[in-house]
């Protein structure tokens, strides 16, 4: 693959989860018939409650990955910790684990312990498959130690398991979109064969949740059976398969596969940063409407700077 299409790439994952997130926050908490009733099929930026094109949470927390892995040249769990506290707005609208995870750190709590005994045994929301998008690109020629990295990501807020699950399989989900050409037809087989042989799918929710996917895409159905099946709620299990599934099902381009998600409802934007990081990592920055990029926050931690961070991601990882 040529390097400028595997930059591209990198730097799409990025843009992509800002791009979802800023898509899905307006409707965050809506069902699919609410967004059906208000706006149809909502592909375009809504004012939101901190203005159209604006990030979360779920930006933010991914800003601080992307600069703790350029800083540190890889995981660096303390560091990738401080990244998260020094870099956290409340206004943005941080979960209450997270919020714990990092009052933790500040408070003293390593980076492996901050989550331990969060919700009596650690997080299993979607809060850290949500921003780990570039562990996902700067590992994707290594999916073991993408697995490895991504639960270790994960256990600095979000330590369940099923947390810690649901972070890997995101992340290397867009590690495997980012070895894909986008103009080749994109092989479900070889994703799901890959998804078997990394990820321990023994745990109940996601290995049904696989299988959901598995037949949805052999017959297609419609999207509150998507929503009632795979779910569209904060929890892992039951948002990054979904994300997974709006991906897979949009193969043809990346807003094909965001608006199909946000228009799930639930944990919009999270659904819509997890689903624009795949689809980012597979099509590139140059395959994402040039509306909604026009649109997007670009002050002193906007759109340039995301958009620096994927250049760096690349250059530290293929000098």
């Amino acid at each position: 693959m040529k390097k400028r299409l595997l930059q591209d790439k990198f730097i799409g994952s990025l843009v992509g989860t800002f791009v979802g997130d800023a898509l899905g926050m307006a409707v965050e908490g809506y069902t699919i018939e609410e967004i059906e009733k208000k706006y149809g099929q909502l592909d375009y930026m809504l004012e939101a409650r901190l203005g159209a094109g604006t990030y979360t949470d779920d930006t933010e927390m991914m800003i601080g990955v992307a600069e703790s892995l350029i800083s540190a040249s890889g995981f660096d769990g303390a560091d990738m910790a401080e990244k998260f506290v020094t870099n956290c707005n409340l206004d943005r609208g941080y979960g209450a684990g997270t919020i714990e995870a990092l009052n933790n750190i500040k408070a003293g709590s390593s980076w492996q312990e901050a989550g331990e005994n969060i919700f009596d045994g650690g997080s299993f929301g979607n809060g850290s498959a949500m921003r780990i998008a570039p562990v996902g690109v700067f590992y994707h020629t290594d999916y073991e130690e993408l697995r490895i990295k991504a639960k270790k990501s994960s256990q600095i807020t979000h330590a369940h398991p099923l947390g810690k699950t649901g972070a890997a399989i995101q992340a290397l989900t867009v590690g495997y979109a980012v070895n894909q050409k986008p103009e080749a037809d994109f092989s479900v087989t070889d994703y799901l064969d890959v998804l078997t042989e990394y990820i321990d799918f023994e745990s109940v929710e996601y290995s049904q949740a696989l299988s959901s996917i598995q037949d949805f895409l052999k017959n297609v159905p419609e999207p509150k059976v998507v929503r009632n099946k795979l779910g569209n709620d904060a929890r892992a299990f039951n948002s990054v398969p979904t994300s997974i599934y709006s991906c897979l099902i949009n193969t043809d381009n990346f807003k094909k596969a965001v608006t199909y998600a946000i228009n799930l409802g639930g944990d919009t934007d999270t659904l819509g940063a997890m689903t624009g990081a795949i689809a980012g990592a597979y099509h590139g920055y140059n395959d994402i409407p040039s509306d909604w990029l026009d649109q997007l926050e670009n002050r002193e931690r906007g759109l340039d700077y995301v958009i620096e961070l994927g250049k760096k991601l690349f250059c530290l990882k293929h000098k």
